[in-house]
């Protein structure tokens, strides 16, 4: 055990012993562990760095969580993380370390009955999270997440205070967060604020919200330089209008500046839709079927004027492993189709299909990918074109015990007409595991 765990746990064991002082009701100690091992290549045949090799590794994630409630209507939840390689130890960006993945105070009943505050390191994630729901996106993870399986993190917490109102059936959730401080001055701190307004039916399983969100969310600058803002307005809706079906529709639409240059802002106007549908067979195998579509503006990457590219904000949508690996989450058009079932009570099965397009052709003849574990790739590409490629994803997930399972999963992604014959080759991913919840 490393030295920086035992003096984590030395520290935390002084923190709930204080707190026993503090009229500590109930501590309740939880987590999961996670391992899984993983072949990747992401190259579609050729790679400008040399390396056309498989990505492959044993992946490690672990938590560990502490709930104390102390007075009534006040709760404290920590929560460390650590994920790693198998055999990456400390000096290789410290990972062997736990981080601090959730740390929040929950005040019910502030000052107003309806009112309760969440104060500190939370978990952000509204409607499918096509805005918010990671801080860095589903593609990569911050800090000490190795890049190869920074689209697998658990990390999905913002420095963030939140407000919720409830007046049932409506629930109001007002949010400021913070994802980068600078403290010499300049003007690039990153900050997330809006409001997220909810309407619980009382039939149909339906819901509906609607919301306004704001992001600072320049990356660095100096005095002279304009700050980048996007501003979002969306609603959703989702309902079953009977046992066997489901029908959600998700439409937003962003406006604000993007700050390309110091002396040079473009306006943004830029739109979202999604839908998203279910049929339950309601048989013995619990078998589903389920097309969705998701259509992200985009332009063709002018410096000038106006933009109508989709700011992808802080998403954490999947439309299919690989196809969330290379490209981001905007300019695209994704059709897809999902089935499951379970043969058996304790065993699940699932495909799914995804179909990539750009929603409009880009300018360039080479395309990199700007994050996650396919950054630092190169691909010829036909600008002209604008089918991206295929996708199929399949898994099984095995039912061991109530806190035991065995996962398998694979993708497959067929590059399309956009990619030239030196990168047309398949892309995969295989990685199978065992996790436990206690």
């Amino acid at each position: 055990m490393s030295r920086k765990l035992i003096m984590a746990i030395v520290a935390l064991s002084f923190v709930f012993t204080g707190a026993a002082f503090a009229a500590v009701e109930n501590i309740k100690v939880s987590g999961d562990i996670g391992e899984q091992y993983l072949v990747r290549d992401f190259t579609m045949g050729a790679s400008t760095d040399g390396d056309d090799s498989d990505h492959q590794g044993i992946f490690s994630q672990i938590r560990l969580r502490f709930d104390a409630d102390l007075t009534e209507g006040v709760s404290a939840t920590v929560r460390l993380l650590n994920e790693r390689l198998w055999g990456v130890e400390d000096g290789f960006n410290d990972t062997e370390s736990f981080n601090l993945d959730l740390g929040y105070i929950e005040l019910k009943e502030f000052l107003y009955q309806p009112l309760t505050m969440i104060i500190g390191r939370q978990n952000l994630r509204y409607g499918n999270a096509l805005i918010i729901g990671d801080p860095d996106t589903n593609q990569t993870a911050a800090g000490e997440t190795p890049s190869l399986v920074g689209d697998l993190s658990w990390k999905k917490s913002f420095d963030a205070a939140r407000a919720v109102l409830d007046f049932s059936p409506y629930t109001i959730d007002v949010i400021y967060a913070r994802l980068d401080e600078n403290l010499t001055g300049y003007r690039d701190e990153q900050n997330i604020y809006g409001v997220y307004g909810t309407y619980d039916w009382s039939s149909y399983n339906g819901v509906t919200e609607a919301y306004f969100i704001g992001a600072d969310n320049s990356d660095g600058g100096t005095w002279t330089e304009k700050k980048e803002r996007t501003y979002t307005v969306g609603a959703r809706a989702q309902m079953d209008p009977n046992d066997h079906i489901t029908l959600g529709l998700e439409g937003a639409w962003q406006f604000g500046n993007d700050a390309v240059a110091s002396d040079d802002n473009r306006s943004r106007r830029a739109y979202a839709t999604q839908l998203l549908t279910e049929y339950r067979f309601l048989n013995k195998y619990n078998a589903k079927v389920g097309i969705d579509f998701t259509y992200l503006s985009g332009d063709k990457g002018k410096t000038t004027g106006r933009t109508e590219s989709w700011d992808p904000l802080y998403e954490d949508q999947t439309p299919g492993e690989l196809v969330n690996i290379l490209f981001a989450n905007t300019n695209l058009l994704l059709p897809g189709f999902k089935v499951s079932m379970m043969p058996r009570e304790d065993l699940t099965l699932n495909l799914r299909y995804v179909h990539a397009r750009y929603a409009r052709k880009v300018a360039s003849d080479t395309y990199e990918p700007t994050k996650g574990p396919s950054y630092g790739e190169s691909y010829s590409v036909d600008r002209n074109k604008k089918y991206l490629g295929d996708e199929v994803d399949f898994g099984a997930t095995y039912d061991y015990t109530e806190d035991v399972q065995f996962n398998l999963s694979g993708a497959l992604f067929m590059p399309g007409a956009y990619f030239k014959s030196t990168h047309d080759n398949t892309s995969y991913s295989v990685r199978g595991g065992v996790t436990v919840n206690f």
